[in-house]
């Protein structure tokens, strides 16, 4: 039977050291730690095969060791799978459904004004509402409406929505 030299159990746990501390530093979704985990625990048990003395007590030192940082990989590998489930928070992605205040009318033919998440955009409606202010220039949201975003068009122009209709009674109207 031929035994493995202490040299290369040692060798093979530097190596798992040094995986583990590159992967700090790069991006490439804990392989360089499974990698890692595999050479710690070949190295331990190359040093318990070689006959090394207290090496059954390190080989348990490196199984524990493996074992947290197994862990900690699985959970930060876990955490990363349900960020990107997440929608956008950013961009003109992270804007659609949210809620702004039109400040020049906005119209299906006409561009206006709204104001979403302390800016103004350039918007036009997504489509006609039933009830409308004017039938004759097309339908048109007053200064003052919620609106909402359902998108983006060319040149970054938002589409909206109006959350409340222009002809519903209003402030005490009847």
């Amino acid at each position: 039977m031929m035994a493995i030299p202490p040299v290369l159990g040692v060798i093979l746990i530097l190596v798992g050291i040094a995986l583990f501390i590159v992967d700090l530093s790069v991006t490439n979704h804990g392989l360089l730690t499974a990698g890692g985990i595999v050479a710690l625990l070949a190295g331990g048990l190359a040093l318990f095969g070689a006959g090394v003395p207290y090496s059954g007590l390190l080989l348990g030192v490196l199984v524990v060791i493996a074992i947290i940082i197994g862990g900690v990989l699985l959970g930060i590998v876990g955490s990363l799978r349900a960020l990107g489930r997440r929608p956008a928070l950013t961009g003109k992605e992270g804007m659609i459904g949210e809620v702004g205040t039109v400040r020049r009318p906005v119209g299906v033919n006409s561009e206006g004004w709204v104001f979403v998440h302390g800016e103004r955009w350039r918007a036009v409606l997504a489509f006609a509402p039933e009830e409308s202010g004017s039938r004759d220039s097309g339908p048109v949201i007053e200064v003052g409406r919620k609106v909402r975003v359902v998108g983006f068009g060319e040149e970054g122009i938002m589409h909206v929505v109006p959350i409340a209709l222009p002809n519903r009674a209003q402030d005490g109207e009847l």
